[in-house]
């Protein structure tokens, strides 16, 4: 049998050192990625719940803006409704009073009210102080503010004129009421 017989001094391994290093290295790379990736997946998550969170807030503030404008166009219909009302003149009331003033109600020939708180007035009357006289009771009243004979127009048997009354429409409101 032979024997080896080996003078060469015995040297450590010079090669487990770096291979053990190196073996760390990558059992730390490789948690690192591990820890990386655990944190994107969490991060992804967080991410996700919170684009969730954004689109349902994202809708109730839609709906919100959606009963607010609805809101805001009520009001401004209650502010119109108001303002229309204010604005109201009692026609019917006021057509009434006018015929009351008249002996009869055929002596009124037209009725015309203008959009500048003016009224415009064709009766027939048979006498000039007929016409005086209806003039003076429209005077009497706190409503009106003027009223001119514009102009008066001899026929067979009477005569027809024209009254245009200036009305101020807040006293009127007032004295006369809404229409029914």
């Amino acid at each position: 049998m032979n024997t080896e017989i080996n003078f060469l001094e015995k040297q450590p391994k010079k090669y487990i050192a770096p291979l053990v290093l190196g073996i760390v290295c990558i059992l730390l790379l490789a948690c690192a990625i591990a820890v990386f990736l655990v944190q994107k997946n969490t991060y992804e998550n967080q991410i996700e719940v919170k684009k969730n969170k954004a689109s349902q807030l994202e809708t109730q503030l839609l709906e919100q803006q959606d009963e607010f404008a609805e809101e805001q166009k009520l009001q401004e219909l209650q502010q119109e409704v108001v303002a229309l009302k204010a604005e109201k003149i009692p026609n019917v009331i006021l057509y009434k009073e006018m015929l009351a003033f008249l002996s009869s109600s055929e002596q009124l020939l037209s009725y015309d009210y203008t959009s500048v708180n003016q009224l415009i007035i064709d009766a027939e009357f048979v006498t000039l102080k007929d016409v005086s006289i209806y003039v003076n009771k429209l005077l009497k009243q706190d409503y009106v503010k003027d009223t001119e004979l514009t102009s008066v127009s001899k026929m067979k048997t009477s005569y027809q004129a024209t009254l245009t009354i200036s009305l101020d429409s807040e006293i009127l409101v007032k004295e006369l009421g809404e229409n029914d």
